[in-house]
C-alpha cells in the first residue's frame, strides 16, 4: 500500500472515531433537534447554503486566479458541515444537540444539494462538472451518518460504557487525523506556499471571517445558537470539496492544495471566535439572576 494510500485511509479512520465519539454522547433527540425548530432550521440552511456559498462565489469573482483554485472555493463553500466541529462548537459553549442535529441534517441534504449546485457553479466556471448524488452520499455516509448512527445505537444499550468511551474515542480521532495530515501538509507543501502571494490565503480569510459572522447573525438571539451557526458556515467538509474539485478540474493536486490550506485557515481564524465565545457565554452565565 502506497504512503497516499496509508494517509487516506488514516484520516477516514480518524473521521470514523471523531463521529463515532460525537455519536456515543448523542441521543436520536439530539439528532433531530432542529426537526422542532423549523425557524432556527430554516435561518441555518439560509446561511450554510445559500449566503456562504454567494459570499465565495463573489469573493472568487473578484480576484484573478486560476480556475482550479476558483472552483476549489467554490466547492468548499457548498459542502457540508464537516464531521470535526461539533467538538469545535461544543468548546465553544454551543448547544450540543443543536450542533448535532445540523451536522445529520446538513449531510443528508448535501445528497441532494452539492451535485445540482455544483453544476451550476461549474458551468458559471465553464467547467463541466459530474458529482453524482451517489459519490456524495456514500462520503457522508462513512464519515457523518454510519458512525454517528452507531454511536447512538451503541448509546442507547449501553449507557454506561458510551460515557466513558466518548471523549476517548473523540480524542484518538483527533489525534490520528492531526498525524495524517502533517505528510499531506508536507507533500504539498510548495504548492500551498504558492497561494501566500497571489491572492488567495487573503480571499479564504475574508471568505472565513464573513461566513462566521454570517452564521452568528443568523443564530438568532440565543448566544449558543450563534456560535454553533457561526462555526458550521465557515467551516466545511474537506472530503466533498475534495471529489467536486477533480471533478470539475485536470489540477487535483492545485485543488487539493487550496482545499488544505483553507481547512487550515478556517482553524487559525476561527479560534479569537472560539475563545471569544466561550467568554462571552461564561460572562452571560454568571450575570444571570
Amino acid at each position: 500500500m502506497s504512503i497516499a494510500a496509508l494517509i487516506k485511509l488514516g484520516i477516514l479512520t480518524s473521521v470514523f472515531l471523531t463521529v463515532l465519539g460525537l455519536g456515543l454522547a448523542a441521543t436520536w433527540n439530539d439528532a433531530t433537534y432542529l426537526t422542532r425548530k423549523p425557524a432556527l432550521l430554516a435561518r441555518s440552511l439560509l446561511s450554510m447554503f445559500v449566503v456562504m456559498p454567494i459570499i465565495s462565489l463573489c469573493a472568487a469573482m473578484l480576484f484573478h486566479l486560476p480556475p482550479a483554485i476558483k472552483v476549489a472555493l467554490v466547492a468548499l463553500a457548498i459542502s457540508p458541515v464537516p464531521p470535526l466541529l461539533p467538538q469545535k462548537e461544543l468548546m465553544a459553549g454551543g448547544h450540543g444537540a443543536y450542533a448535532i442535529s445540523l451536522v445529520s441534517l446538513a449531510a443528508v441534504l448535501s445528497i441532494v444539494y452539492v451535485p445540482i449546485i455544483t453544476s451550476l457553479f461549474a458551468d458559471w466556471f465553464n467547467h463541466p462538472a459530474e458529482v453524482s448524488a451517489g459519490a456524495v452520499a456514500k462520503i457522508v455516509l462513512t464519515t457523518i451518518l454510519a458512525p454517528l448512527a452507531l454511536g447512538m445505537a451503541i448509546r442507547a444499550s449501553l449507557p454506561s460504557f458510551a460515557e466513558r468511551a466518548a471523549k476517548r474515542v473523540g480524542l484518538i480521532g483527533v489525534a490520528l487525523v492531526l498525524l495524517c495530515c502533517l505528510p499531506l501538509m508536507i507533500r504539498l507543501w510548495p504548492l500551498i506556499t504558492s497561494f501566500l502571494g497571489d491572492g488567495t490565503l487573503l480571499m479564504l480569510t475574508l471568505i472565513t471571517s464573513l461566513g462566521t459572522a454570517v452564521g452568528h447573525f443568523f443564530g438568532g438571539p440565543d448566544s449558543w445558537n450563534r456560535t454553533v451557526l457561526g462555526l458550521s458556515t465557515s467551516a466545511r467538509h474537506p472530503a466533498v470539496a475534495i471529489a467536486v474539485t477533480t471533478s470539475v478540474v485536470d489540477e487535483g493536486r492545485l485543488a487539493l492544495a487550496a482545499v488544505v490550506l483553507y481547512v487550515v485557515v478556517v482553524t487559525i481564524v476561527t479560534v479569537p471566535y472560539v475563545l471569544w465565545s466561550k467568554k462571552h457565554l461564561i460572562a452571560a452565565a454568571s450575570s444571570a439572576p
